[in-house]
């Protein structure tokens, strides 16, 4: 019989730290207040936009400029018969906002509402972040 009690309290303080360990790990997706309507990490703003609506507030949080060198590669001869070639370089930037949204996500009954935090670089949403504290 103390076998049986041993097994189910370690049982439960298992199952205890899974539940810890499940709530406050970093969310890959966040369910909208609209039903069944889930964005994950890659989703473009515009499937954002339509599946939870406009969020609280957007926040630009600054750009990231990106630059890429395409090297072109030219070849000719001299008089000598050598060969000579060139790099020619060229470049293109992109620059892509940094943005955050902020939405509030209805709890139990609608009483309460969970604040998230929605980071996106250019188009795609890169990282959700649950603030776990109830808004208004």
């Amino acid at each position: 019989m103390k076998n049986i009690m041993k097994i189910l309290v370690l049982a439960f303080i298992l199952f205890c730290f899974w539940g810890i360990s499940v709530v406050s790990a970093d969310p890959s997706c966040m369910r909208c207040n609209k039903g069944d309507k889930l964005v994950c990490i890659g989703s473009p703003a515009s499937t954002v936009l339509a599946k939870c609506g406009s969020p609280l507030s957007i926040v630009e949080i600054g750009s990231k400029t990106r630059e890429r060198h395409n090297g072109t590669i030219t070849g000719g001869e001299t008089g000598s018969g050598h060969s000579v070639y060139r790099t020619r370089q060229n470049k293109s930037s992109t620059t892509m906002k940094l943005e955050e949204w902020t939405y509030c996500i209805e709890g139990s009954y609608g009483r309460d509402c969970y604040l998230y935090i929605l980071r996106f670089k250019g188009d795609k949403l890169t990282k959700i972040t649950s603030t776990l504290e109830k808004g208004n």
